[in-house]
């Protein structure tokens, strides 16, 4: 039995204006439904093609632009994603996984062992103990096919400082892994830093190139005009394409050097090399220096490539007491529990145990042990030589940044002011040109000058940033901001 949901609605009152409705909507859909298939149907008679079964692909608009990439973005997205970062990071855990085996060798080992054979006459089953009676001859259990199997474990008692020792080695050497992840940290933030500055000072000179072009170009139209009806010299139009060539060859070649930087740059950002990027400009706040020289050298003192030295030399002067902790008596404690069972026969099994202390006394080795210990007397006096040069190169980075960022201020200033007089010059030489009393070769000479000070006031600015985040990398902090 079918339950309809007008009879259902009629029960419960109100079903005749419910059954209306229904027909009512469902006859306007019919109805339409009906017009629409008659309308294509006249339409594909009339063109005599069948109507299309799928709507036609919509034209794909344009791409949506990416947000562009901040300096300070770029550093951030450098430091996670750079796989020479990754790598350090790994390398970093892998060391202070290296101090855990070390630190485990103080337990000593227990190992699980089996021995299955089968012998060709019959031997004991196990070793042989208690009195030697001819009852206890009678009883000694054989067989060919034996199963021995259980546990043993070694413990060392006395190693003269060599598990301490290398664990003390292991752990310094993941303070070298913490400390070379900081460090290729701070290196690829300068890089960052530099390909980024590269990029847009590269960009600013190609625009200042396309200006000097627009220039020349007005230039070259006005001389043509000139020269039909004889007005100017045609020689004066020849020059004035010679230097259009010459800056669009040099523009060119700017260009190309610009995506280099940038190539360059996505590949620090852990990107495909040849994917686009999109660079903000470099910001307008010329940075500062926020600490005093004092300080600067007190923390070029202590950067990681100094802590590295200190730590290796720890290392060595570990390896000097490992070596010679090889000269004395090592003491284990040893045991073992083993059930020996006759395959022939399952019923058969005996099990033994044992403790004991194992001493070893090293006698004779041709000098070896000793000869290790010179060795590694000469590496740890080795590198004591390298940590002091480790402080020396501190040293020399900081001054030569502070140079190079004293320099890239005093460029700074100089560009400013040499932009500002060659854009004037350039005004000056165009307006006497256009009225006849100047020369075509003054003012070429007028706008290359002006394009190569714009040029070089972009190119200061970066250097300032870049000298910048070399004083950071240096003194591995941001002292410059």
């Amino acid at each position: 039995m079918h339950i309809y949901p007008w009879r259902v609605a009629r029960a419960r009152g109100g079903g005749k204006g419910i059954c209306r409705r229904g027909l009512h909507v469902g006859g306007v859909i019919l109805l339409s439904a009906f017009l629409s298939f008659a309308l294509s149907a006249v339409g594909s008679c009339e063109s005599g093609a069948a109507p299309p079964t799928k709507p036609p692909p919509k034209e794909a608009g344009p791409p949506a632009q990416a947000r562009a990439l901040t300096l300070e973005a770029a550093i951030a997205e450098a430091l996670e994603a750079n796989p020479n970062i990754k790598s350090a990071a790994h390398q970093a855990r892998a060391r202070h996984a290296n101090a855990a085996v070390a630190r485990g060798l103080r337990w000593g080992e227990m190992d699980a062992v089996a021995t299955a054979q089968h012998l060709n006459e019959d031997e004991m089953l196990k070793p042989l103990a208690g009195p030697i009676t001819p009852a206890a001859m009678s009883s000694i259990p054989f067989a060919d096919d034996q199963l021995h199997f259980g546990a043993e474990y070694t413990v060392p008692l006395y190693l003269a400082g060599r598990i301490t020792n290398q664990v003390g080695i292991a752990e310094y050497g993941a303070e070298q892994g913490e400390a070379l992840l900081d460090s290729t940290r701070w290196s690829i933030r300068y890089a960052v830093a530099a390909r980024f500055a590269q990029a847009q000072s590269l960009d600013a000179k190609a625009n200042a190139i396309q200006g000097e072009m627009d220039a020349l170009n007005q230039t070259r139209r006005r001389l043509e005009l000139e020269l039909k009806v004889g007005k100017a010299a045609e020689v004066d139009l020849l020059k004035v394409m010679d230097q259009l060539d010459e800056a669009r060859a040099e523009k060119t070649k700017t260009l190309a050097a610009r995506r280099e930087a940038l190539a360059r740059l996505l590949s620090l950002l852990g990107r495909d090399p040849g994917g686009e990027i999109e660079l903000t400009p470099l910001p307008e706040r010329v940075p500062s220096l926020t600490v005093s020289e004092e300080e600067l050298k007190e923390m070029a003192s202590h950067r990681t490539s100094v802590r590295m030295a200190e730590l290796a030399l720890s290392q060595g002067r570990r390896k000097v007491s490992l070596a010679r902790g090889a000269l004395f008596p090592a003491v284990y404690l040893q045991a073992n529990y083993l059930r020996h069972a006759d395959l022939s026969e399952t019923d058969i099994s005996y099990d033994t145990w044992q403790v004991g202390v194992r001493v070893s006394l090293p006698v004779f080795d041709g000098m070896r042990r000793l000869n290790e210990v010179s060795r590694s007397k000469e590496q740890a006096r080795g590198l004591e030589q390298q940590l002091e040069m480790a402080r020396l190169q501190a040293s020399a980075d900081l001054e030569a940044a502070l140079a190079d960022w004293s320099a890239a201020h005093e460029q700074w200033e100089a560009a400013k002011s040499r932009a500002k007089y060659a854009a004037e010059v350039a005004r000056v030489e165009q307006i006497k040109y256009d009225t006849g009393a100047g020369d075509i070769e003054d003012l070429l000479r007028a706008r290359a000058r002006e394009a190569a000070a714009r040029s070089a006031e972009s190119a200061a600015r970066s250097q300032i940033i870049v000298s910048g985040e070399e004083i950071n990398r240096v003194v591995e902090s941001k002292v410059v901001q």
